[in-house]
């Protein structure tokens, strides 16, 4: 889904399978808290978690298998069970960092919209030295919807003073990217191993799609 950008004034990063190679975390995460609480998650407990934010995912903990604890309780679990993960083992994605500096010499002005939560973000991207790159950091949570909504990228186009016109958003997860794209932006999609299965639906959506961030040519851009 081709859109025309005629300049670009902002940019939009996911930040799990985009930024950093981390989507592993999260298609284990759901699975070993509710093993840590007795419960036998579902086969396709992962396919459902994906769209969702993680208080969506705890009310849903709640509702399907009759966890007991609030919806606080469940998420201060989750997160134990991924703190250590983004503490020692997530690495940026190839490509990164000379992305980050090219956009930064051209005066882009860039923002992080994530699922994750917030806490979580500003350590890992503190601690690959990148937390400086970004003027606004908006999480799910904060909007109150997961990335089956567009809130969480409009709020980062408005933060920056962005139009949906001007602003570039890189994604790696097909509803994600579906929703982004629907929703006016111009999409580049970047491939994560997470998401391999659903390339072949994410292309056509996509303004661009890379194989790795290495791959982006600024010339395909008005920067």
């Amino acid at each position: 889904m081709r859109k025309e950008i005629h300049e670009v004034k902002a940019a939009i990063f996911d930040m799990d399978g985009t930024l950093t190679d981390s989507m592993y975390i999260w298609d284990i995460a759901g699975e070993t808290y509710l093993k840590s609480c007795g419960k036998m998650p579902a086969p396709n407990l992962r396919e459902q978690l994906r769209p969702l934010s993680l208080e969506q995912a705890a009310q849903l903990f709640r509702e399907e298998y009759g966890l007991q604890q609030s919806t606080k309780e469940i998420l201060q679990g989750f997160n134990r069970v991924v703190k250590h993960e983004y503490r020692t083992n997530v690495r940026l994605k190839p490509g990164v960092l000379p992305l980050l500096n090219l956009l930064k010499e051209k005066g882009v002005e860039m923002a992080v919209a994530t699922s994750s939560p917030r806490e979580i973000v500003i350590m890992v991207l503190d601690r690959l030295q990148i937390l400086p790159y970004f003027s606004h950091i908006v999480t799910c949570g904060d909007v109150g919807a997961g990335k089956d909504h567009p809130d969480v990228y409009d709020r980062a186009a408005d933060q920056m003073e962005s139009t949906k016109e001007s602003t570039i958003v890189f994604e790696d997860a097909l509803h994600a990217i579906t929703t982004a794209s629907s929703a006016g932006y111009y999409v580049i999609g970047v491939y994560d191993t997470s998401e391999g299965i659903n390339e072949e639906k994410i292309i056509p959506l996509c303004s661009q799609y890379l194989k790795s961030l290495e791959d982006f040519d600024p010339r395909t851009l008005p920067l």
